[in-house]
């Protein structure tokens, strides 16, 4: 009997260690070089070389200097101004991108996938 209940804690044990390293893979964080804002309530300034941004704050203002890949939002009610994008990929609701230059063409590709965004060419 002991045996039973010592093998079933055993792989009650690996099957909540594999479900955690499921949970934390399939969460929003970006890929590895991704620059990833989050938080709540955040006044931000961060530099970007050619990287993607992921945004997972809310209700932030956040201004991103530089040239990147790609933006994608997943916060709600956030206000972001980036210098040169390449796309933006709205995910949540109600957020305000700004953005100055396109890194190719005349302006980035938009996907909005959510309602309330804005986005709009500032100088």
């Amino acid at each position: 009997m002991l045996r039973v209940i010592f093998s079933m804690a055993l792989l009650f044990s690996l099957c909540c260690a594999g479900l955690s390293s499921i949970g934390a893979a399939g969460t929003t964080a970006g890929a590895a070089g991704d620059i990833v804002i989050a938080g709540h309530d955040l006044k931000k300034t961060v530099d970007c070389t050619g990287n993607d941004v992921v945004v997972d704050a809310n209700d932030s203002v956040i201004t991103i200097r530089g040239e990147c890949k790609e933006l994608r939002v997943n916060g709600s009610t956030n206000t972001i101004t980036v210098n040169i994008v390449a796309s933006i990929v709205l995910n949540s609701a109600d957020n305000t991108v700004r953005w100055k230059k396109a890194a190719k063409g005349e302006k980035p590709t938009v996907v909005n996938r959510s309602t309330g965004n804005k986005v709009e060419q500032v100088k």
